[in-house]
């Protein structure tokens, strides 16, 4: 079973600036919520790490009073989510705030935006129909 929610998700992160990108692809459940939570963390705290290397994006980082990790959730292929994949991205949410960070989803109209309206979650969410609308 565990086979089958690892072909069903496909996950990717990438660097846009200041920004991480993470993009999640298929459908996110309760078998695969976790991978989900571990992907987001190591991009937050890879932010981290980052910025460390590249003395000279961290001074202007510093100077510009950027302060915490800046998140982009791309949810634009995303089929399915449930209400564990939704609380994933709240906690997701919370920890960045916690650390002076932000979060945004891409989520075009469809079945993933329509959940986050009708569980009341999506006023606490930056929402983007584009990932170019998202880093902008």
């Amino acid at each position: 079973m565990n086979e089958l929610s690892a072909e069903v998700l496909e996950m990717t992160r990438q660097r846009h600036g200041e920004h991480v990108v993470v993009s999640l692809a298929g459908e996110v459940d309760v078998d695969n919520a976790s991978r989900v939570r571990r992907c987001l963390d190591e991009a937050v705290d890879g932010t981290t790490h980052d910025t460390t290397h590249d003395t000279t994006h961290a001074t202007s980082a510093a100077a510009a009073g950027r302060r915490g990790p800046r998140l982009v959730v791309d949810l634009s292929a995303l089929t399915f989510i449930d209400t564990t994949g939704l609380g994933v991205l709240v906690r997701q949410l919370a920890a960045l705030r916690e650390r002076d960070g932000s979060m945004a989803l891409v989520a075009p109209d469809g079945q993933v935006l329509r959940r986050l309206r009708r569980t009341n979650l999506a006023p606490l969410f930056p929402i983007y129909d584009t990932l170019s609308q998202a880093l902008a």
